[in-house]
């Protein structure tokens, strides 16, 4: 669907714009960034919601691999824990049949998780804590890297490694920050 999948792929153009700036509006107290932020995650929920109703998912099959990104990523920043919930067995099943990759189905599954207060399974949600970036609770946390593994995700340490990189913070794996 090649109209779909250009609308999807104006909303990519879009998502990676507002995400960016994320870590410097959440310092700055943004409020008025954050809100818009919010607003069009909000939106863009609305408007994934319809096209899940009327085509189903809009994986690679159906909208490409650029749209199928789009889609994955618009689920990933909605607001709405439910509908992020309510997604999963279909998204699970797509990485089944090859539609999507296991690894990012399995991140939201530990965004799900960490917002119903549940461990995570394969670590990928984490947290600002005393100026430090952790995990949030991790299901059997000494088979994590397995998980990871067989899901197509780096190590805990290799992760830890990459967003401490990205987000110019610390990060630690086991407890919380030691500053030097």
């Amino acid at each position: 669907d090649r109209v779909l999948a250009t609308e999807l792929g104006h909303r990519l153009v879009e998502e990676p714009a507002g995400r960016d700036s994320l870590p410097i509006a959440v310092t700055a107290h943004d409020t008025l960034f954050l809100r818009r932020l919010m607003a069009r995650d909000s939106a863009n929920t609305v408007w994934l919601r319809g096209v899940v109703a009327h085509h189903g998912w809009p994986g690679k099959r159906l909208v490409g691999d650029t749209g199928a990104e789009a889609a994955f990523l618009l689920l990933q920043h909605s607001p709405d824990t439910a509908f992020q919930a309510a997604m999963l067995p279909r998204l699970w099943a797509a990485t089944r049949s090859g539609d999507l990759p296991a690894a990012q189905v399995a991140m939201l599954d530990d965004r799900v998780a960490v917002h119903s207060g549940r461990p995570q399974t394969y670590g990928s949600s984490f947290a600002v804590r005393d100026s430090c970036l952790t995990p949030d609770r991790i299901r059997d946390p000494a088979h994590v890297d397995a998980r990871r593994a067989k899901v197509g995700l780096p190590s805990m340490a290799e992760y830890g490694k990459m967003l401490g990189e990205m987000y110019k913070m610390p990060v630690s794996l086991s407890g919380p920050c030691h500053r030097r």
